[in-house]
């Protein structure tokens, strides 16, 4: 892999060793004949192991860093943290669907300074440090150079549609008309993590990601501003310091032009 600082070389390190237990565990789900209740439990099993291990590993490299378990924790200035996500498309492992990923990030005083995705299945990092680009493997990527929405792959992540004056559930009339008008694709793969990678790596041309907590979206702002993007809110608020649920990811220009038309009431 290109670019790797000592502190990526930690985070990958840690993510290799249990990559094996992590394919186990995913053929299992894929063998299993039990119950719904069974399967929960098994996988509830793997995001313990993968947690305890991260835990263990991170922890020894970096003994005097924090880790962040909750939105709501209280930071300490001029600490790091670490902000784990153990399986990021619970669902889709939990389904036998080869869609998700474990992401790690690196926060210091409310700003993330280092961020890794995971995709297990193919194999892939996607990683970025601040102002040193962001990677996968190692190619360098960039958000899609697409300057019309004509014929863009967008993109929903919505765990919870609640009426609420910027969920999805409002904006989805609007979004859909987008994607009609242009003669574009919308999809729903299932995982936010490998959505922001997929957007930074420009296979996605527009994201729109709902209802996720601040520890979910610390893997993906880095990554996509260092490939080139924007993930905000409707007023233009960075993804990781907004309180709005609502967040649109894209290349500087699909960015604006689709904040332009979202924010339009007529």
């Amino acid at each position: 892999m290109s670019n790797r600082s000592p502190l990526l070389n930690v985070i990958f390190q840690s993510l290799n060793k249990i990559t094996r237990n992590i394919l186990r565990d995913f053929g299992e789900i894929e063998n299993l004949q039990v119950s719904p209740n069974s399967l929960e439990q098994f996988v509830s099993k793997t995001e313990n192991k993968i947690y305890s291990s991260l835990l263990n590993d991170l922890t020894k490299s970096r003994p005097e860093w924090g880790f962040k378990l909750n939105n709501d924790e209280e930071t300490i200035k001029d600490k790091h943290y670490w902000i784990i996500d153990t399986l990021n498309g619970r669902f889709n492992f939990l389904h036998g669907i080869p869609y998700f990923a474990i992401s790690i990030a690196v926060e210091l005083n409310n700003e993330i300074l280092s961020t890794v995705i995971f995709d297990p299945i193919r194999d892939e990092y996607f990683f970025a440090e601040k102002g040193k680009g962001s990677f996968q493997n190692v190619r360098r990527i960039r958000v899609s150079n697409r300057k019309k929405l004509k014929s863009c792959m967008f993109s929903i992540f919505d765990e919870n549609t609640l009426d609420e004056e910027y969920s999805i559930a409002n904006c989805y009339k609007k979004i859909n008309t987008l994607s009609y008008q242009s003669s574009s694709v919308t999809r729903s793969f299932g995982s936010s993590a490998l959505n922001f990678a997929w957007l930074a790596s420009g296979k996605i041309d527009c994201l729109f990601v709902n209802r996720l907590n601040r520890n979910q979206i610390a893997c993906g702002e880095l990554l996509i501003k260092e490939a080139g993007g924007y993930l905000t809110n409707l007023k233009y608020i960075n993804a990781y310091d907004s309180q709005c649920h609502l967040l649109i990811g894209a290349n500087p220009v699909l960015h604006k032009e689709i904040l332009k038309k979202l924010n339009n009431k007529d």
